[in-house]
């Protein structure tokens, strides 16, 4: 998952609102992160934790990261992303001291 800076700003002030039970669940290293701001979505009584956690998934949306339909009737339901063929030319490269070298 990309973060911007202002998707960091957003988990920060989540994080801060939401019960102390949740608060582990929610980091920026956790993959289940999505489905975890989802389930503080629904228990929380906040707006502003709501409109703070809707805002993060629509940034999260723009993107273009893949996640479930809303308005599918599944809990959870993540979209696969299809694997990509490398070729021989598109080794991995290096970078050492700003210079490409070749792995």
């Amino acid at each position: 998952m990309r973060f911007n800076k202002h998707m960091i700003d957003l988990l920060r002030e989540i994080r801060r609102r939401v019960p102390s039970h949740q608060k582990p669940a929610i980091k920026l290293a956790n993959p289940e992160l999505i489905s975890e701001l989802y389930n503080a979505f629904e228990q929380s009584r906040d707006s502003v934790c709501k409109v703070l956690i809707r805002e993060f998934i629509e940034q999260n949306r723009s993107l273009d990261e893949p996640l479930y339909d809303i308005n599918a009737s599944e809990k959870m339901g993540f979209d696969k992303v299809p694997q990509t063929e490398r070729t021989k030319d598109e080794r991995p490269k290096r970078v050492y001291r700003g210079q490409i070298i070749e792995a």
